[in-house]
């Protein structure tokens, strides 16, 4: 079973997010998808990540965004 949680507006596209079961092995995670915007290509592009992976994946954005990290 799978939920869909609040998409993330962007200028460059929506970005859904839906939680899921990723069973014993992964335990709860989470999808990330895109609609794929290339000439001539169509189709969706996604991240699958559990808690430990988005966790982490949240603190390089948000060092990232507040240019903490040293980004360029």
């Amino acid at each position: 079973m799978s939920t869909e949680l609040e998409a993330v507006q962007s200028e460059h596209g929506d970005i859904s997010l839906t939680r899921f079961s990723g069973g014993s092995e992964r335990g709860v995670c989470v999808q990330l998808t895109r609609e794929r915007r290339r000439p001539g290509e169509w189709g969706f592009d996604h991240i699958q990540l559990n808690r430990d992976d988005a966790l982490a994946m949240a603190a390089a954005l948000i060092e990232f965004a507040t240019d903490t990290r040293g980004f360029e």
